[in-house]
């Protein structure tokens, strides 16, 4: 029986943190930038490594999940390579932990045995695997069996709270577990190794938090194995333990990578390498493993005749899609209602599919389900590279938009301003294209949104801009319009510009010197009356303030 060991990590201490540092980074495609990872910690020195999936709950924002990438694997950024880990554009990256270092000492009593304990004390690598937030779930559960098994998940309060979002990407790596392990069992090959989930639950500050976490983690987790396709209905497996070999719940106060050191399953770097090799090959042929079927004829019968026609029609999807997007000579050409056609494509597909499938595999079958929702999610994943070339296509074409109609504009003193316009509408076209560009039925593959390429549009027509106008200058051609200045004046009529003075009033200051003329009625007010009989300017008298007042000489 497994059992949940929970622990809270502290603070490394200052001689493995300043020898633990990062390796390399990679922006690749997951699963198989884990591989670039690996080979780079070999090259190292690392002699084992182990591999981990760093996943989060639907709660955690963009901004804390970076925050803890960098806090739970000690990432403080004044490392060489530290600059390459950036969360929503690093895919995979590897980290070789220290070891310590003997006194002088001691290094040199033991001089002889040096070699001994290199052998005998192997130098660990991780290679962490961060799948980005748009990643498709068949990517996540491919990364996952990529590492083995080995999850890093970070489960918010909230979340835990409401009982939501905790299994949108942790559900289907842990079917996909499942049934690999059946598989690998079923072929004889040999395991992968132990499998670890590490829970950090975020916001988590005493052991009484941990475990009200990890009850209600547990509670979701049965009703969600309940519910996801396994390889032997008679065996299920009913709660986390019986998925995982080792299952951890810490707090999020403080790095992890020494805990994933000593329990992670370590292995040399080829066997790691081979593992990510034979996740990207099972998951470029099959989504949908049909052992343990044949308990199920009809699942059975749905896993052998939908697979094969998902990648058929998949093809044809793709197919009709570029043959749209390209021009004669075969390259890539705009097309502003690329979301539209994405769509119609893969409706058309999906009809074509439904139609050769029949309607009792998928209605009726779980696995026939499954394939008909992993066919609809690997065409939009599959597109959306189509779709980032489209961006690109269209933010060259509203350059080109913008300097064409830069070069009608006349030179005049106003020429600063009418450019800044011809900018602002080339930026605004862009973003209006841009919205046409995505499709509007994709929901479970998120597409990146064009707010990146607008920004840099937008910088690159300031600058563009700004050059324009400094060699206008240069050449003597263009000269701003002069500034305007500013008049103000003060009213030596005003009675009280700045306001009453409440220590005194003008009648009430004696000096030796005639004051200016005050009224008989001693008001300082102008009435209606006045306006109308005789000279207003004659009731009209100065506030003094403080100790200046103005005088009759």
């Amino acid at each position: 029986m497994n059992f949940i060991y929970i622990s809270t990590i502290l603070s490394s201490s200052m001689w493995l943190a300043s020898s633990s540092h990062i390796v390399s980074g990679s922006n690749s495609r997951l699963p198989m930038s884990l591989s670039s990872v690996i080979n780079d910690l070999e090259a190292e020195g690392a002699s084992r490594v182990t591999t981990f999936a760093f996943l989060t709950s639907r709660g955690i924002t963009q901004a804390q999940r970076s925050e803890l990438l960098s806090s739970l694997f000690g990432i403080r950024g004044d490392g060489d390579h530290d600059k390459e880990v950036v969360d929503g554009v690093t895919t995979a990256f590897g980290k070789k932990m220290g070891e310590e270092h003997d006194t002088d000492e001691e290094e040199e009593e033991e001089e002889d045995d040096e070699e001994g304990r290199e052998l005998a004390t192997p130098s660990i690598g991780i290679a962490v695997a961060n799948p980005l937030p748009n990643a498709a779930v068949n990517e996540v559960a491919a990364t996952v069996q990529a590492c083995g098994g080995n999850i890093v998940f970070v489960a918010s309060l909230q979340d835990l709270e409401r009982g939501e979002g905790l299994f949108d990407k942790l559900a289907p790596a842990m079917e996909r577990i499942l049934n690999r392990d059946e598989k690998s069992q079923e072929d004889g090959s040999v395991s992968e190794g132990r499998k670890t989930l590490v829970v950090v639950v975020e916001g988590a500050t005493t052991q009484q938090d941990l475990l009200d976490a990890k009850a209600k983690l547990e509670s979701v987790a049965a009703s969600v194995l309940s519910n996801i396709v396994q390889p032997d209905p008679n065996r299920r497996a009913t709660t986390l333990q019986l998925v995982f070999d080792s299952v951890e719940y810490v707090a999020s106060s403080g790095p992890v990578d020494e805990l994933l050191e000593d329990i992670g399953f370590a292995c040399d770097p080829a066997t790691a390498a081979s593992n990510v090799a034979k996740s990207v090959y099972q998951d470029a042929n099959t989504q949908t493993t049909v052992a343990g079927l044949h308990g199920s004829p009809l699942d059975l019968a749905a896993a052998r005749k939908l697979l094969p026609l998902s990648r058929k029609v998949k093809e044809s999807c793709l197919s009709v899609v570029r043959q749209n997007c390209s021009n004669e000579q075969g390259e890539m050409m705009l097309v502003k209602d690329f979301g539209s056609l994405c769509d119609a494509a893969v409706k058309s597909t999906m009809q074509q599919f439904d139609q050769e499938a029949g309607p009792k595999l998928v209605e009726k079958s779980s696995v026939g389900k499954r394939i008909r929702r992993e066919l609809v999610e690997d065409m939009y994943s599959d597109l959306e590279s189509m779709y980032e070339e489209q961006l690109k296509l269209l933010h060259t074409a509203a350059f080109e938009s913008f300097r064409a109609n830069l070069s009608r504009l006349r030179i005049s003193p106003n020429l600063a301003s009418d450019m800044e316009k011809v900018a602002a509408e080339a930026v605004k076209l862009f973003s209006d294209t841009a919205k046409s560009l995505a499709a509007k039925k994709v929901r479970s593959v998120v597409w990146p949104k064009p707010d990146s390429h607008a920004s840099k549009l937008k910088r690159e027509l300031k600058e563009y801009v700004a050059l324009r106008l400094q060699t206008a200058r240069a050449d003597g051609k263009f000269r701003p319009v002069p500034r305007k200045g500013v008049t103000m004046g003060l009213h030596w009529l005003l009675p009280k510009p700045f306001g009453n003075d409440y220590r005194l009033e003008p009648w009430e200051v004696h000096a030796k010197d005639d004051l200016i003329y005050v009224p008989k009625d001693k008001i300082t007010d102008v009435r209606k009356e006045d306006v109308k009989t005789g000279d207003w300017r004659d009731a009209i008298v100065p506030c003094p303030t403080a100790n200046e007042m103005m005088y009759l000489k």
